[in-house]
Order: C-alpha cells, then sequence, then structure tokens
C-alpha cells in the first residue's frame, strides 16, 4: 500500500521539477549562448581571406613578384628541365599554361584574391613538370 501511494507522490514531485526546470530554461538569457554552434572556418577560407586583405597595401608587389618569379625564374628553369631531359610536347604545354595562367591574371590586374592562389597553382604546376620530366 505505501508504494502505491509514494508512487503518484514521485510522479507529481518529477513533474514539478521539470516544470521549474523547463520555466528556467525558457526564460534565461543563457539559452541563446547554450545553443550557438561553434564557427568553424576552414583553412581555405582563411586562406581567401588574407589573399583579400593584401590587395590594399600589396597589390602592386604580388604582381611583381609573381610576374618575375614566374616569367624569369620558374619558367625557364622549368624549359631548362624539361629540354635537358628529352622535350615532351605535353610537358612543355603544361609549362606554357601555368605561365600564361599568371600572366594573364596580373596584366589583367585581378584582385590578389585570384593572382595569389594562381601564383601558388602555377609553382605547384611547375614543380610537378620538372618533377615528372626527370623520371
Amino acid at each position: 500500500m505505501t508504494i502505491v501511494s509514494i508512487l503518484p507522490a514521485g510522479l507529481f514531485h518529477l513533474c514539478a521539477l521539470k516544470n521549474y526546470h523547463m520555466r528556467y530554461i525558457i526564460s534565461s538569457d543563457k539559452t541563446a549562448v547554450a545553443y550557438r554552434k561553434p564557427v568553424r572556418t576552414h583553412s581555405a577560407h582563411d586562406f581567401i581571406q588574407w589573399c583579400t586583405n593584401q590587395d590594399k597595401q600589396y597589390h602592386i608587389g604580388w604582381t611583381g613578384v609573381s610576374l618575375v618569379a614566374t616569367t624569369a625564374v620558374l619558367f625557364p628553369l622549368t624549359m631548362a628541365f624539361l629540354l635537358l631531359n628529352g622535350a615532351s610536347f605535353p610537358l612543355i604545354m603544361s609549362a606554357m599554361i601555368s605561365l600564361v595562367l599568371v600572366a594573364v591574371l596580373n596584366l589583367a590586374a585581378m584582385p590578389t584574391r585570384y593572382t595569389i592562389p594562381a601564383f601558388l597553382l602555377g609553382i605547384l604546376i611547375d614543380a610537378a613538370v620538372i618533377i615528372i620530366s626527370i623520371f
């Protein structure tokens, strides 16, 4: 008999506690903070944001560095490796595409948001062409 009389009292107490906690959660200002998801940025997004921030102060510098490095250093070096290891037409075209990619974007005065990733892509293409031509 005592179990039957305690059971409804226990359920009532549980419901009262639940209502109290729910009233606090609903009316509290902390709920907006508690349910926010943490904002994660990807490294690619951070890199593009950094490239965009470089445009205000260093646009001319990045244009000069990428044009000179590509036309005076990377392309001749890549062509030297290609010609010394047996010239292959697809590899020569790949080296020329990396040169044209960087030169066209810089001469069109595109923002650094586009020119810096293109410059890095050109470096990667030239490095891949050199490695492929050696082997």
